[in-house]
Formats: C-alpha cells, sequence, structure tokens
C-alpha cells in the first residue's frame, strides 16, 4: 500500500500563525539566559525555536528545559494554527484512493494530534512522527523520523511519498530513499525546493489533492 507522509506546518497548517515563531524564540532565549546567564554565541545566534534546540544540543540540561518550554508553546500555537487550504482534501483524496497518511515533522508530537484532533482529522492520519524530545539533533533534514514513520507504518521507502515545504524536508526524504514533493507556499520556495532535489513541486495543495485523486 502506498504511504504518503505529510510534513506539518505548511502543508497541514501554519503553527505558528497566531503565536509567531520569532517571539517564541525571543522567550526561549530568555529562558536559556535564566538557566546559563550569559550564552554562547552559537545560542544568540539562533534564528528560529528548532534552530536553538540544535544549537543547545550538546547541553543535555538546557536542551531538556528548551524542550519542556517549545512544548507547551506549540501547544499554545496550534490553538490558532490556520489550516492551509487544501489539506484536508489532499488528505481526504488519500484516504479516498487506498493510501495511508501519516504526519513527519519537526514539531511536538503532542502539538500535531492535538491540531489533527481540533479540525476532526484524528481518524485520518494513521500515524504522527514528531521529534526526538531527547536528540535534536534527529530533526529533518535527518531522516530518522521518516525510516521512524516507515517502519511503523511497515512501509517500504519506494512505497512512499513526502511532501514539505523546507528544502530540509527534501533533504530529510531523499536520504530515507523515498520520493519528495515539494510544496512551495513562499517567493523563492520554487527554485530552492528544485535546488534540494524535489521531484514535484507544487504551489497550491489542492493540486496535490487533485493529483492524488
Amino acid at each position: 500500500m502506498e504511504v504518503v507522509l505529510f510534513d506539518f506546518d505548511g502543508p497541514i497548517c501554519s503553527v505558528f500563525g497566531g503565536h509567531p515563531a520569532p517571539q517564541i524564540t525571543l522567550e526561549l532565549l530568555a529562558l536559556a539566559r535564566q538557566v546559563r546567564g550569559d550564552l554562547e554565541p552559537v545560542l544568540e545566534r539562533a534564528a528560529s525555536p528548532h534552530g536553538l534546540l540544535l544549537a543547545a544540543a550538546g547541553d543535555p540540561e538546557l536542551a531538556g528545559e528548551l524542550e519542556a518550554a517549545l512544548q507547551k508553546a506549540e501547544l499554545t500555537a496550534i490553538g490558532t494554527a490556520r489550516p492551509t487550504v487544501g489539506a484536508a482534501e489532499s488528505i481526504a483524496a488519500c484516504i479516498a484512493s487506498g493510501r495511508l497518511v501519516g504526519v513527519v515533522s519537526n514539531n511536538y508530537a503532542g502539538a500535531i494530534t492535538a491540531y489533527l484532533s481540533r479540525v476532526d482529522l484524528s481518524g485520518c492520519v494513521a500515524h504522527v512522527e514528531g521529534r526526538d524530545p531527547v536528540d535534536p539533533t534527529l530533526m529533518k533534514p535527518d531522516p530518522h523520523l521518516i525510516e521512524r514513520a516507515l517502519s511503523t507504518l511497515g512501509a517500504s521507502p519506494a512505497s512512499c511519498v513526502f511532501v514539505g515545504d523546507q528544502t530540509t524536508d527534501v533533504e530529510a526524504g531523499r536520504a530515507a530513499g523515498v520520493r519528495t514533493v515539494g510544496y512551495a507556499n513562499k517567493p523563492g520556495k520554487v527554485e530552492a525546493l528544485s535546488g534540494a532535489g524535489a521531484g514535484v513541486i507544487l504551489t497550491s495543495m489542492l493540486d496535490l489533492a487533485e493529483a492524488l485523486a
């Protein structure tokens, strides 16, 4: 059976539409200063919540504090997350055509499942694979999360398509040996996703729904 894996933030919804990621980054940096005082330059330069997690990976205590705080922020953010036009239709097209659906994301798995419940999609998604809360280095572009999802679903890479809107999604998909679809939802992404090696590039999730039908 064919499996379609979706990244979460972008292809399914705008996670931080009502709770901006830059603000969360500032909040996490403030927490890091409380825990460690003066921060290493690599931490101060972090431009996103996930970038900050990666920068703190060598400091397990700090990384754990940041992970817990980010989980809470993501759970708050999904309350106002905006559904991506065409996402529900794409998932419905998968189900109607006998394909399994999974979500593979660098976001917190608990926030993903909460969002899917909020928009009545829980029953359509066979598996959710969020970031490893202990080891942030396993986030995409590492293929680990995709490989775990395939193992859980009992699927081979050859039977899988991964849909993502970031070059890291494409890189992770290619490293895992799965076909990739790039969702170019912002200016410049067609070129970036193409350069990363996406097999197909779409500018609308409605186009994906039509292609899967």
